[in-house]
């Protein structure tokens, strides 16, 4: 059995170029929607990846990612269900995102792309996430320098994250690769 104590980032490229695409695949087989499958992919590895230092995986990673995805697949269709309009459920499902961008995105492109959403993000959001992803700060350095807690900055780093996520949603596997690059993960 495998136990892995800390997740570094060589750990999550390496899951996410080894297990991406199966795992897209059977989230695909539970939701029926593409777009929905990989976000619910996408969505694991940003959690994995946000949780690594508390998150200790006991036995094979294959079956704790696939689990993971069987779960959160669930939860997706649960979620749905509960929805009162059957109308809002058609959209859900009916909306037609743009087709996946080819997986070689040009940096600059991407780059560009990353610097328009986060001009989208509320300025107090902006400026923890780029304290954290661009000068690597740790939370508690954030806190001390902008004299707020570290829970306010957990909270702004989540909304930063679930806005940049939904900004960059046809670009997320991209995203993930270039801010582990980024940080030298």
């Amino acid at each position: 059995m495998e136990l892995v104590e800390a997740i570094t980032s060589q750990t999550l490229e390496s899951w996410f170029n080894q297990y991406y695409e199966s795992l897209a695949r059977y989230a695909y087989t539970m939701v029926k929607r593409q777009e929905v499958a990989e976000d619910i992919v996408q969505k694991l590895f940003i959690k994995l990846w946000e949780k690594r230092k508390e998150l200790e995986i006991k036995g094979q990673t294959k079956s704790y990612l696939y689990s993971a995805v069987h779960n959160a697949s669930l939860n997706h269709l649960n979620s749905a269900k509960r929805k009162n309009s059957h109308r809002e459920v058609e959209e859900d499902y009916s909306l037609s995102g743009s087709e996946r961008t080819d997986s070689g995105i040009e940096s600059k492109e991407l780059e560009q792309t990353i610097e328009l959403a986060m001009q989208t993000l509320p300025p107090k959001c902006r400026e923890v996430f780029q304290l954290s992803r661009q000068e690597q700060l740790s939370y508690k350095e954030i806190a001390d320098q902008l004299n707020i807690s570290t829970k306010t900055v957990e909270n702004q780093m989540g909304k930063a994250l679930k806005l940049m996520r939904s900004a960059l949603h046809e670009y997320l596997p991209a995203f993930i690769i270039h801010i582990l690059i980024l940080r030298g993960w």
